[in-house]
């Protein structure tokens, strides 16, 4: 669109000109007139309105079709035939003429855990739930993808063996476990806490030193 530009037009506007002063009238112009009929015509189409020379009210239509389709029902202003699709982990779409919800599946704990589902999201809660329980502490443990890591301080007895509760249960099995701790001497009678036995739930050290030593244990299983 554009304002008139043809002779005698002022300042982009339509001039009556003035015979007493030799004004010209504004000359109407093909170029004004078609610029005028193409921008309703445009309005017609966004609203999928065929130019009709015996309906006079067609633009008014066209205006109430687009804003009507711009507060939500999917007419006018968005062509209903124009679809809008999901894709990778989404799922959901269709055509336009009604709202349409795209949904993007979420993993749960027990999908991170398991590891083989690849149609999901995984959400930070959903990441941390599948790395498992934990207890961060001086005695604890923490569970990584089903590993699960144990650790602690016990106090263990001279001349025989302990039996050292784990923090945790493991549900199939202790794979290996440590103990710190205990004299710096040589002497076979001398020697140090060391674990003699574990089982998913204790470990049994045993250690050769006269009196209790306090060491630090450390155990992996799943």
């Amino acid at each position: 669109m554009f304002r008139i530009d043809s002779p005698g037009s002022v300042d982009g506007r339509f001039n009556a000109g003035n015979p007493g002063t030799g004004q010209q009238a504004t000359q109407l112009s093909a170029d004004w007139f078609n610029a005028l009929q193409d921008e309703i015509v445009n309005v017609l189409e966004q609203a999928e309105i065929d130019p009709d020379k015996a309906d006079s009210e067609q633009l008014y239509a066209a205006i109430l079709a687009i804003a009507t389709g711009a507060a939500g029902d999917g007419s006018g202003a968005v062509p209903t035939s124009r679809t809008i699709s999901a894709a990778g982990l989404a799922t959901g779409g269709g055509d336009l003429a009604v709202n349409r919800t795209i949904t993007v599946p979420k993993a749960s704990a027990g999908d991170v855990s398991t590891g083989t589902d690849d149609t999901k999201a995984v959400t930070a809660l959903a990441l941390q739930g599948g790395l498992g329980g934990q207890l961060l502490a001086g005695t604890g443990f923490k569970t990584i993808f089903g590993l699960v890591f144990q650790w602690g301080t016990a106090t263990v007895s001279g001349d025989g063996s302990t039996n050292v509760t784990l923090p945790t249960t493991f549900s199939s099995q202790c794979v290996f476990a440590g103990f710190n701790g205990g004299s710096v001497d040589t002497g076979v009678s001398h020697n140090g806490p060391y674990v003699s036995g574990k089982s998913v739930s204790a470990l049994t050290v045993f250690s050769a030193l006269n009196t209790s030593t306090v060491g630090q244990f450390f155990a992996i299983g799943f």
